[in-house]
This record gives structure tokens, sequence and C-alpha cells, in this order.
């Protein structure tokens, strides 16, 4: 009587629910669970509705889809878990511009103290405010690098003219000596070629390190996606419907899981040409990213820049004496034979402590991202791949009962299973994909610009710098009419590889190399 009745209630393909294992390892989640039935029962479920008896109660049910939604968020995080990890670590060492900067300070503040002593005092602070408004600049600040560069001349100029170039000390207004560098071209096109070079450089390092800041937010984003309700009903039937019919782990069908991962995502899929327009981008720029857009090598040629433009202002002390005297109501006084031009340097001395090193850290790292081009439109198929394969290549779960498994190429579901919808992406997938466009409009304009401009350089010569700065870079525009082709004893920068900052570590305290926390997300 007993088989007889149970027979009545099997499921298809008469297997009768075992609920002991269902319920020993429900039991090993939550311990001391009352609603946990013991034998197949007649319940009345939301979502794991079966035709005959089920191992399953409401409570079990809820529990269950609570567990789904967990289950989800862990998954995302497993799978994005490389490529942010990539990214993060990346994005921490290019961070140490930070270090590059400070070398380029002491560099320039030694070659003060040792050329020109009777300014290192008074050039310290002026100096350092510099590479202060440099590293601001390069985080987003809105300042230009035209206004750094003035100010720095603006600030040095007074001080040259009083203690190099034998100016009066009290007569002549310090307000107008300070303003009168440009008009009497007191510093020759060093200053322009120092705006021009800057420009190009700080604005690359700028942009590649908000590339590199937004890459880790869209990880982040879609790593810490929050299945709706839709979504918790789906991947509780995925994942532990087959529970309620006495069945621990079956796999589930690929075109089923797919489906359910699709619509899970929130329209994740969307963001793949941007993704993939996203790291195309930064592989250019960071391509681009060498000679006169290697923020590394145009820092550490900034002391010989400063220097050559010190000695330009001293060679001319009496045309000059002669200009300022005018502009300002001063008669020309004897310029002073006290302080005779420094001798010349080679223009590499303020990069001799640096040294190429014999890899190149950005071509290793563009080189494993590309590996996750198609990160996005693989989401859901890496996430389905974490599900058990079958067994016996025969049997899969298609959310209601175990069916044929399909061969390859095919993704057979079962009428009631999840639907691909055409709904638009969630707020927060559009979001990231608007920010995702913006930094693609920025790469491409950095980027081009650079070829443009590169074109023209070798228009030039090989040893000549025709250099017009492109409309986006608001750099000092540097050309051929002011006089900064073949300027002497400073060529164009080394084409060296970018942030050797292991190589200029070993010369400087460890305790010095500081990152700029703020930049990653609040989160990390």
């Amino acid at each position: 009587f007993l088989c007889a009745f149970l027979q009545l209630f099997s499921l298809p393909g008469g297997h009768v629910p075992n609920c002991q294992e269902v319920r020993a390892v429900f039991q090993s989640l939550h311990p001391g669970s009352k609603w946990v039935p013991e034998t197949p029962v007649s319940a009345d479920l939301q979502v794991c509705q079966t035709k005959g008896p089920t191992c399953c109660s409401k409570k079990m049910e809820e529990r269950y889809q609570v567990a789904a939604r967990s289950n989800m968020e862990s998954g995302l995080q497993v799978v994005s878990a490389q490529l942010k990890r990539l990214i993060i670590q990346n994005a921490a060492i290019f961070q140490a511009f930070d270090l590059v900067l400070r070398h380029g300070r002491n560099s320039t503040l030694t070659m003060l103290k040792s050329e020109f002593p009777t300014l290192a005092s008074g050039a310290q602070s002026s100096v350092g405010q510099l590479f202060l408004d440099m590293s601001l600049y390069i985080l987003g600040s809105d300042s230009t690098v035209d206004h750094m560069v003035a100010v720095l001349y603006g600030r040095l100029f007074p001080l040259t003219y009083r203690r190099l170039l034998g100016g009066s000390g009290t007569s002549v207004s310090e307000e107008c000596v300070r303003g009168a560098w440009k008009d009497s071209g007191a510093f020759g096109p060093y200053p322009k070629l120092m705006m021009t070079r800057l420009s190009r450089s700080l604005l690359a390092t700028r942009v590649f390190l908000q590339a590199l800041n937004l890459g880790i937010e869209v990880v982040n984003t879609t790593d810490h996606l929050r299945p709706g309700r839709e979504c918790s009903r789906s991947l509780l039937r995925l994942w532990y419907c087959p529970h309620c019919q006495g069945m621990l782990g079956p796999p589930a069908c690929r075109g089923f899981c797919q489906a359910v991962m699709h619509n899970c995502l929130g329209g994740a899929a969307e963001v793949q040409p941007h993704w993939r327009s996203y790291i195309d981008g930064l592989g250019k720029l960071a391509g681009a990213m060498r000679g006169e857009q290697d923020m590394e090598a145009v820092v550490l040629r900034l002391p010989t820049m400063i220097k050559l433009a010190l000695k330009h202002a001293v060679n001319t002390r009496s045309h000059l004496n002669t200009l300022v005297s005018g502009m300002c109501g001063q008669t020309p006084q004897r310029a002073s034979r006290s302080v005779g031009s420094p001798p010349s340097q080679p223009p590499a001395a303020a990069a001799r402590g640096a040294q190429p090193s014999s890899s190149d850290p950005d071509e290793d790292f563009i080189t494993s991202l590309r590996g996750f081009s198609s990160f996005y439109s693989g989401l859901g198929e890496a996430l389905c791949s974490r599900e058990p394969a079958p067994v016996n290549h025969s049997l899969c779960w298609n959310g209601q009962e175990m069916t044929d498994y399909p061969g390859p190429g095919l993704k057979r579901l079962h009428p009631s299973s999840e639907s691909r919808s055409n709904k638009p992406p969630e707020p927060v997938i559009s979001q990231i994909i608007d920010k995702l466009k913006h930094i693609n409009q920025l790469l491409q304009i950095v980027t081009v610009s650079e070829k443009r401009w590169r074109a023209r350089s070798r228009g030039a010569g090989a040893n000549g710098w025709s250099e017009e700065g492109e409309e986006e870079f608001e750099s000092g525009d540097c050309d051929d009419e002011d006089e900064c082709a073949g300027v002497s004893g400073l060529g164009p920068p080394p084409r060296r590889k970018r942030l050797r900052i292991f190589a200029l570590s070993d010369n400087l305290a460890m305790d010095d190399f500081t990152f700029q926390e703020q930049l990653l997300t609040p989160r990390l």
C-alpha cells in the first residue's frame, strides 16, 4: 500500500524526492531550522512549483532566494577579481608620478644651489610651488600649465634681476620687475618651450591616470550589481529549485543559465563596445607616451631648461638692465661683473640618476588588459561556466525539470524558462556607459593630437623643433618664430620608457614614496 501511495506522488520519470540529503545540506547552511520537512510534502510554493510532493517549505524557499542573491554577488566578484586587481595594481604604480615630481624638484634645487647659489634660497619656494601645481594638475585641478610656468618665471625674474644682473635694489618697483620678464624676453625661448613640453606630457599623464581610475570604477560597479526581485526568482529557479525535487547540484542547461544571467546583469552586455574602445584607447595613449609625451623624461630635463633660461638672462644682462630700467622708470646702471656665466653642463646631467629599465611595465599591462577586451560580452558565459558540468552528458536542469542535455552549439530552453528581454540597461549601467564614452573621447583627443603634432615635428627635420601646440593643450605654442627650433643645448627629450620609478627609487628615501590614495574609489 505504501509503495502504491508513493507512486501516485512520484516525480516525472518515476523519481521520488529524497528529502534527507536536502535536509542535511539546508541545515548545514541554517543550523537549527525547524521548517525543513523530513519526507516529501505538498506545499504551495511561489517559484519552485512542482506537480508532485516537494522537499521545500515556503520558509525554505525564502531562504534559498536570499542565498541565490548572495551567490550571484560573490560570483561576480570572483569572475572580475583578476581584472580589477590588474587595473588597481597598475593605477597604484602609475601614481608614482609623485615620486618623479619630487625627484625633479630636488634636482632643480640642487642645480640652482650649485650653478646659481645666490638664487637658491630665494627660489626654493617658487620651485616647490611649480612641482606642487604640476601634481595637482595631474590629479585633476583646473589650473593650466601655461599659468604654472608663467608664475615660476614671474617669481624668478625679480631675484635674477637683483642678484644676478646687478639691478638696483630699492628704486625699481618689485611688481613692475615681476611683470617685465615677458616683454623683455629675459629668459629667451625656454619658458615657451617648457610650457609646450609640459602641456603635452602632463595632459597625457592626467588623462591616462583618469582612465585607469575610471576602469576601476567601471569594474567596481558591475562587480557590485544587486539582483532585483525578478532576478532573485530566476536565480532561485536556476540554483535551488532542484533541491525541492530532491536533486542536489544538477547541471543547468547552458541556454537556460545564460538567459538568466543576461536578465540579471541589468544590460551589462551593453558596456562591451565602449569597454573595448576604452582598452584600445588606453593602449594607443600608452604607446604615444614616449619622447615628448613622456612625463618623466620632460620632468627630468626641467632643471636643464631652467638653467639655460637663467644663462640666457645672465648673458644678456646689459640689454635686460636697460629694458627693465626703461620699463620701470629707472636709469641704467652699470652691470655687476661679479657674477660670471656658469660653466656649461651637458643637458643629460640632470637625468643622470635615472637609467632605462630593461622591461616596459606599460606594454605588459596593456597586453594583459587586452586579454579582457571581451570581458562584458562574455560575463554571463563566465558566470555560467562556474556551474558544474553534467556527469553523464545526457540530462540538465531547464528550470522545471531534468531534460535531455543539448548538444554542442544548441541552447534548448524550457517554454517557461527565462527569455532574453529588450529592456534598457539599468541606470547604474547607463551611467558607467556615459563615463566610458567621455573618457574614450579624451583618449582619442590626446592621441590624435599627438599624431598630428609628431607629423609637424618630423617636417621640421631630424634635429629641428617646429613645435606648434594643439588647441586642446593650451600650451605655450613654442615654434620656429619663437626661436625654439634647434635650441642650443636642449634637444628633444630622449625616447625612453616612462615612469622608471624603481630605477629612481634607489637614490631616494622610500618614505618619500607616497601614493595619492584619494584617487581610488572610497570603497577601495
